[in-house]
């Protein structure tokens, strides 16, 4: 019998769509054709290689692995991307809007999947405590931040590495912060602290990549009302009336075993800060100048806003009868002793009740009532270029009146 001629060789795709093609084949050693066969040539998408050829003596083996190949193929893909209904509705949905925004969807996947999946999710949040406070530590060593600011941290963090234990920063949730703030049964103040503290360690675990978002972003204002008290707009500071004020500096003049009338008198007429008082020494009591001023350098002023700030003039008659004017105005300002020392000077003065920073709100409130310069109030109390804290925390009713009494309150001669 004559062999085929290899015009009249057949090729066909099998099974149908697969890509698989089969190809009658003849067998030659120099001039002479022997025996047919039967070539596969699967391609490359399927091996995920190169193409890959084989050849069988019968069409029915060369069919048996095609099938085999291709079924097995299938399978494979089928067991690793199995979309369901909702995946497809979900894709349908989106796909108008990554069109609208020329964004392919292996371009949106392989962004979600970056963003969406950080490459420290396994991080538990002790361990990112120990992270932040370690790097809190080097800048508290290196003079960058202050030694009570270092220990206040490090303090309430400990305590929310405990009160997470074992917990993944990438597990935290809105609901744990609220439900774990709240179990501390403790005062508004300090939940704020400690939300304060949850917010940085979120916030930098985040910056970090341990996590892809912050559930701190996802605390509703009704949530964050339940840990720390409502902020009613327009609610005005407390401050002292020009007669308790005065009643409050008569006090610390009759008292100076208190040593606490250089504090009091630069804070009701400077407005400064009970924690910049502490740090402040009177080499920086500028009171011979003119006019007098007190500086709040970069180690003293809270967030490093240095200032300068006058010193009215009766503030300067009050500071003149201060006995001691060397070493720390604050004198020890935050030892053990200080709140049994302030509250006798509130009895002593006749005070009931104390509300606190009701000093700095008071110079803040009456200045701006004299001056009527808010800018120039913000800076005397070291605020940022603008006066949104101003209006929003020290702004109270004060006439010009009320402000130019509070000014004019100065020592006796007989006192």
């Amino acid at each position: 019998m004559a062999p085929t001629p290899k015009s009249a060789l057949q090729s066909w795709e099998y099974p149908k769509g697969s890509g698989i093609f089969i190809r009658e084949i003849l067998n030659s050693h120099g001039r002479d054709t022997f025996n047919g066969a039967y070539q596969v040539v699967v391609p490359a998408k399927l091996t995920g290689r190169l193409r890959e050829r084989k050849q069988f003596k019968t069409r029915a083996a060369a069919e048996k692995h095609a099938d085999d190949t291709y079924l097995g193929h299938k399978k494979q893909g089928e067991d690793f991307f199995k979309p369901t209904n909702q995946d497809r509705r979900e894709l349908i949905a989106h796909l108008p809007a990554l069109r609208t925004k020329k964004i392919a969807v292996a371009e949106a996947l392989s962004f979600s999947l970056k963003h969406l999946l950080p490459a420290g999710r396994d991080k538990k949040l002790s361990q990112v405590v120990d992270e932040l406070v370690a790097s809190k530590l080097v800048r508290h060593s290196a003079g960058h931040l202050r030694e009570r600011s270092y220990k206040d941290f490090s303090l309430r963090a400990q305590k929310i590495s405990e009160g997470f234990a074992g917990r993944l920063a990438s597990d935290i949730t809105s609901a744990d912060v609220v439900t774990w703030v709240t179990s501390l049964n403790l005062g508004i103040r300090s939940n704020r602290n400690y939300l304060a503290a949850l917010s940085e360690i979120l916030k930098f675990a985040r910056q970090k990549r341990y996590i892809s978002t912050s559930p701190m972003d996802e605390l509703t204002e009704e949530e964050r009302k339940r840990i720390s008290g409502e902020h009613l707009q327009g609610k005005e500071p407390a401050i002292l009336t020009p007669d308790e004020a005065e009643r409050l500096l008569k006090a610390a003049l009759k008292h100076p075993e208190l040593e606490l009338l250089g504090a009091v008198t630069l804070a009701l007429f400077c407005g400064i800060r009970t924690e910049e008082l502490t740090r402040l020494d009177w080499e920086q009591v500028k009171l011979a100048e003119t006019p007098a001023i007190v500086t709040v350098g970069a180690a003293i002023a809270k967030k490093r806003r240095v200032r300068n700030v006058d010193i009215p003039e009766n503030a300067v008659k009050w500071l003149m009868r201060v006995e001691n004017r060397a070493g720390t105005v604050g004198r020890n300002l935050h030892a053990n002793d200080h709140q049994k020392r302030f509250k006798k000077l509130l009895k002593f003065a006749g005070f009931e009740s104390w509300e606190a920073n009701a000093m700095r709100h008071s110079f803040g409130s009456y200045h701006f009532a004299l001056h009527g310069n808010s800018l120039e109030t913000s800076r005397q109390l070291g605020h940022k270029a603008n006066d949104q804290v101003l209006f929003d925390h020290y702004r109270a009713l004060a006439t010009k009146a009320q402000a130019e009494k509070y000014f004019g309150i100065g020592p006796r001669l007989s006192e």
